[in-house]
C-alpha cells in the first residue's frame, strides 16, 4: 500500500477493506480514526486548527472555523472515545466532563420524531452531535460493535456473527501479532 493509499485510511479507506460502521456511528468512528497512531503525527486530521476546522466542516459538523485550543479538546475527546471502545473505566470521567460541556436538547422534525441536537455550535456542538451519536448507538446496540484493533487501536465496526474480531484487519495486524508470538516462541525453543 502506498502512502497515498495510507493517507486515504479511515476516510474512504477501511483495512482489509472492511465496511464501516452503519448509519450515524461511521461519523463517530471516523472521528476516532482522524489519526493512526501507526502513522505519523502530522497525518494527523485534527492536527492543527487548520486542519480540524476542513474536517468537521467537511463532516456537517461546524461552519467556520475552530481554535488551536479547540483542535487540542477535539483531539482530547478522540483519545477518550478510542479509549472507551477499548474499555477503559477510566474514559468515563473524561465522558463525563466532555458531556458537561456540550449540552444537547431534544428536537423534533416535521413528523414528530425525536433527535439529539446540540445546544451551542461551533466545536462544543461537534462535540454534543459525536456524544448524541455515542447515546443513540448505545441504545441500539451498535456502540459495543465498534472495537478498537488490539494492536493499533483503529476503530473498526465487527460484522462477525459471535462478535470477536481482535484487528482491524487479520491480513495487517493480526498478521504482524500472529508472526511476533510465532518468533518468540521460536527463539524461546531455541533457547
Amino acid at each position: 500500500m502506498d502512502e497515498h493509499d495510507k493517507r486515504r485510511i479511515g476516510e474512504q479507506l477501511e483495512p482489509g477493506g472492511r465496511p464501516k460502521a452503519p448509519g450515524r456511528l461511521e461519523l463517530l468512528q471516523r472521528f476516532v480514526n482522524t489519526h493512526n497512531h501507526d502513522f505519523p503525527d502530522d497525518w494527523d486530521r485534527l492536527g492543527t486548527a487548520g486542519k480540524a476546522s476542513a474536517w468537521l466542516r467537511e463532516k456537517g459538523l461546524v461552519h467556520g472555523r475552530v481554535s488551536a485550543a479547540e483542535a487540542g479538546a477535539l483531539r482530547d475527546l478522540r483519545e477518550v472515545l478510542r479509549a472507551l471502545i477499548i474499555g477503559d473505566p477510566a474514559a468515563l470521567d473524561a465522558i463525563r466532563h466532555a458531556a458537561a460541556a456540550a449540552p444537547l436538547t431534544v428536537a423534533f422534525d416535521e413528523t414528530g420524531h425525536t433527535t439529539l441536537a446540540p445546544v451551542a455550535t461551533g466545536a462544543g456542538g461537534a462535540v454534543a452531535i459525536l456524544l448524541g451519536i455515542l447515546h443513540e448507538s448505545q441504545l441500539t446496540g451498535d456502540f459495543a460493535r465498534l472495537k478498537a484493533c488490539r494492536r493499533c487501536e483503529y476503530a473498526f465496526y465487527d460484522r462477525s456473527k459471535n462478535r470477536s474480531a481482535a484487528w482491524c484487519a487479520m491480513s495487517i495486524c493480526g498478521n504482524r501479532t500472529k508472526n511476533r508470538a510465532y518468533y518468540r516462541r521460536r527463539r524461546g525453543e531455541a533457547a
